[in-house]
């Protein structure tokens, strides 16, 4: 059927005006349901594999080489050309997909409010937490992930022919069989460690972090013990936040994260009061509400995207 598939494309490719080959087209397609979905198969690995037609490899050199003899007929002049693309196709996602020899990256995002979870070629999960970007390299000696922005969780299948690594800037992260929890924020990247152990890296230096471990590794290269609440760290999943003693400042900036909002702090001796509670993150106004209440402060909101919290009078 993907022979059929091929060969269907390439005649129609071949000879797009024709309409009684349009009719047999058509017939073919409505002659089984399982037919649409191998088509629209071909049509994406073949436009998938557009992008190196101006590269020079082995497949697709012996694929433009070949010839069908002079003398076949039509039906199997487009059987021998089905038969020679379903080659160059397969060999070529071999070669180039993403578990393949080399392994094309494939990138994956959230906005702003969204998780998304990703169950990888080797049965790892990747949970994105919110705003977060990444890019996924999988080939045959190695699974790599560059995380580019936000947080990621990530439960790894062990595979010690082929190392799990995270790359976060200059820092490596490197799975020894383990859940973990890996967040970039703008002067440093933290770690907390659910379960196993973890290898990071950075400029020579090797730090392990056994289950139940936080550490952080700051844009000045240091790396330092964070607080061990692995259910905080990892909170978001359940789509909560949980504060222990957080400064205001950083509660907010943390609250900022899930909705495309600006929310300002005009008075810096606000900065230092401290959080605690649980809140849920789709839930801006009642989070907002519940510091409120916690905290000597109010809020206002100028404009949809925009909310300024104030000192109440006389309480600084």
């Amino acid at each position: 059927m993907r022979d059929q598939a091929i060969a269907w494309l390439l005649r129609l490719r071949d000879t797009p005006a024709n309409a009684q080959i349009q009719r047999a087209f058509a017939d073919w397609l409505a002659a089984d349901p399982a037919h649409q979905s191998a088509y629209r198969q071909a049509q994406a690995q073949w436009a998938w594999m557009e992008p190196f037609t101006q590269q020079s490899f082995p497949a697709r050199d012996a694929a433009l080489r070949y010839r069908p003899p002079a003398r076949q007929s039509a039906g199997r002049k487009w059987l021998a050309y089905g038969m020679a693309a379903t080659v160059l196709l397969g060999v070529g996602l071999a070669i180039f997909s993403p578990q393949g020899w080399y392994g094309l990256p494939h990138s994956y995002n959230t906005g702003k409010g969204q998780r998304q979870t990703l169950v990888l070629s080797d049965g790892s999960e990747l949970e994105l937490n919110t705003d977060t970007e990444v890019r996924v390299h999988f080939n045959h000696a190695q699974r790599h992930v560059d995380l580019i922005r936000g947080e990621a969780f990530f439960n790894v299948i062990h595979d010690a022919e082929r190392p799990f690594s995270v790359q976060v800037g200059n820092l490596s992260v490197r799975d020894i069989g383990t859940a973990f929890d890996v967040y970039k924020q703008a002067d440093r990247v933290s770690v907390a460690v659910q379960e196993g152990v973890v290898e990071m890296v950075s400029q020579g230096e090797r730090r392990e972090l056994q289950a139940g471990q936080q550490l952080t590794y700051s844009d000045d290269h240091r790396f330092a013990a964070a607080p061990s609440d692995i259910t905080a760290a990892t909170a978001w999943r359940q789509g909560q936040l949980i504060f222990n003693g957080r400064r205001l400042v950083e509660v907010l900036a943390e609250i900022g994260r899930y909705h495309d909002v600006q929310i300002r702090l005009p008075d810096p001796k606000l900065a230092e009061l401290r959080v605690n509670g649980s809140f849920r993150t789709e839930q801006l106004d009642s989070m907002l509400n519940a510091v409120a209440t916690l905290l000597p402060i109010s809020v206002k909101r100028i404009g949809e995207r925009e909310i300024v919290l104030e000192a109440l009078s006389g309480k600084h």
